[in-house]
């Protein structure tokens, strides 16, 4: 697919990319996809906070013909335009989990993987790793130098697994490492040793019940006491957890005369690594997350 780039996003701390109110005993959710129920980050969310990190403000929009071609204006009818840059939503690529051994594990599972793969070729990146293996559900597929293996067992919070070596794990970690920390050997290093693909069955247990959820609480100033109704848990992805999307430079409208190349646009706003704030709770640190960007032909920008 011309014009087009992969972007990875990594998050440094716990985040709430939310749904409002819940119907369960998690009161403020985080976003799922609605089939599989794994987490994710609505390409909507993504491009709102990608726009304010170039602060693309209407103002600013209105002024800036190549912002106005790169993000789209609500304006009068004459001056309105969509954007030509289109993410889609970034759909979760490993969990981190809690490990016996090594700390924690980055995992993922079959079909995780093959949903990935499905992207990254329909973007055109090249050299992408060969379809992951099946496995049994008591089976963790790890790579050549793992950290995470105690005996013949690898496991994760409370569940054990039968460790078994694999040749496509290993590269599926090689190349996801290259992509999500280019330039970084030693984090290379650290996910390579940390990567496991997991049983699909497994892999859906983690994703619903291997969030973070935190209980929070208003204080009343003058009774120092919780303030009736402020008693509310609220939903997080957790740090480290990784997640990928695809991003399409469309048609370009209102250029103004100006020069303005898909080529161009991409090169503008889609190079550089962006530490961007995503989702709620940004007053106590939450949802600061890395993003790089992956060009279609595997190199990383």
């Amino acid at each position: 697919m011309p014009n087009s780039r992969i972007y990875w996003l990594h998050a440094l701390t716990p985040t709430h990319a939310g749904v409002g109110r819940g119907v369960d005993y998690i009161d403020l959710p985080i976003d799922r996809d609605g089939v599989t129920g794994w987490p994710i980050i609505r390409g909507s969310t993504f491009k709102g906070v990608w726009a304010d990190y170039y602060r693309a403000t209407t103002e600013a929009r209105r002024s800036d013909v190549t912002l106005r071609a790169a993000f789209g204006i609500a304006d009068d009818d004459n001056n309105s335009n969509a954007g030509a840059l289109i993410p889609t939503d970034a759909r979760l690529v490993c969990l981190p989990v809690r490990s016996f051994r090594g700390t924690f594990a980055w995992v993922s599972s079959p079909l995780c993987l093959r949903a990935l793969r499905r992207t990254l070729v329909r973007a055109g990146v090249t050299n992408v790793p060969p379809e992951p293996l099946e496995l049994a559900d008591d089976v963790a597929h790890h790579t050549s130098h793992t950290a995470l293996v105690e005996g013949t067992q690898i496991v994760l919070e409370d569940l054990d697994f039968k460790a078994a070596r694999c040749n496509t794990a290993t590269a599926w970690a090689d190349h996801i490492a290259m992509w999500a920390f280019p330039g970084d050997t030693d984090w290379q290093v650290q996910f390579t040793r940390r990567f496991l693909v997991l049983p699909d069955l497994a892999f859906d247990f983690l994703c619903e019940t291997g969030t973070e959820v935190h209980t929070r609480v208003r204080i009343n100033d003058d009774t120092k006491t919780v303030a009736p109704g402020s008693l509310w848990t609220e939903e997080s992805l957790p740090a480290e957890t990784i997640l990928a999307g695809l991003i399409q430079c469309d048609r370009i409208f209102n250029r103004n005369g100006e020069d303005i190349t898909p080529s161009g646009l991409l090169e503008r706003f889609a190079k550089e690594t962006l530490t961007l704030q995503i989702g709620g709770k940004a007053t106590i640190g939450r949802g600061w997350m890395r993003c790089v960007f992956t060009d279609i032909n595997g190199g990383t920008q």
